[in-house]
């Protein structure tokens, strides 16, 4: 089961990231990528990070850096995709605006890192753990807004029976001992569907005890999007009260990757999970 294809605003970080690789190949900084278009470093920069190009400025910057035939064929493509309309109907826009890149980049990334500090990830929670969380917004939702919404996340978690991709969880304690979400039931069955999906060849799930004591990034829950284009691309979505915000610039999500790797030193094992 193969990726879906990248999502339009994916496409133009690919885009600029890869700009951004020919320009440094050609020994070429970002005034002189400037001085072709006529415009500030301060635009160059802007679609180095992903912002978009019009087909007459691509065109001049490649023939500015020599681009191989290759090279200016993937990025006419890139710039042509990159401009793609969501379809009406789409999967993606049953969500809010903020939900929508994410539930895009959940089937089209080849890896997704997620931790969470006080509830389990929405692609391994269960129905009834859904509700009960629902049920704790206030003001209350309407029990036909819980159902849609329920109905909605369950409907992303099919994107788990992708075995090409790789899905890898890192859990605070915290989110298993918060009994007062529901019944005792509810958390056994939530547990039990922890365990089976321990035993999908394509999730990896490690859990942060309690002894560890304090531990980098312990409480911000994040999600990390892995891209293996020309030019590799993360993406970061740092979860909110009210909504979340998205990081692809390369310095920071270096430092969000960094983070991950320190996260998984103080997790526990698969196995000790």
């Amino acid at each position: 089961m193969a990726q879906q294809q990248l999502p339009p605003a994916v496409m133009k970080i690919v885009l600029g990231n890869e700009l951004a690789r020919q320009r440094v190949e050609a020994g070429l900084k970002q005034d002189d990528a400037a001085e072709v278009l006529r415009c500030t470093q301060q635009k160059i920069a802007h679609i180095e990070s992903g912002s978009g190009i019009r087909p007459v400025e691509l065109d001049a910057l490649l023939e500015r850096y020599g681009a191989t035939e290759a090279d200016k064929a993937y990025a006419r493509d890139l710039q042509a995709e990159s401009n793609r309309r969501t379809k009406r109907g789409a999967f993606s826009t049953r969500f809010r605006q903020h939900m929508r890149l994410l539930v895009d980049m959940e089937p089209s990334c080849q890896r997704i890192f997620s931790y969470r500090a006080m509830n389990i990830p929405g692609l391994l929670q269960t129905e009834q753990y859904m509700r009960t969380l629902f049920r704790a917004w206030r003001p209350s939702p309407s029990q036909e807004q819980i159902d849609q919404d329920t109905s909605d996340r369950l409907a992303r978690q099919r994107v788990l029976d992708n075995t090409d991709q790789l899905f890898w969880f890192i859990i605070d304690e915290a989110a298993l001992r918060r009994w007062s979400i529901g019944s005792s039931e509810i958390m056994k069955e939530q547990v039990m569907r922890l365990v089976e999906a321990l035993d999908r060849p394509n999730i990896e799930l490690q859990l942060v005890p309690f002894n560890v004591g304090y531990y980098m990034g312990q409480g911000h829950d994040y999600s990390i999007f892995e891209y293996d284009t020309k030019t590799p691309v993360s993406i970061v979505y740092l979860e909110q009260h009210d909504g979340g915000t998205y990081v692809d610039d390369s310095k920071r999500t270096a430092q969000y990757l960094s983070l991950w790797d320190q996260q998984k030193a103080a997790a526990s094992g698969p196995e000790q999970t």
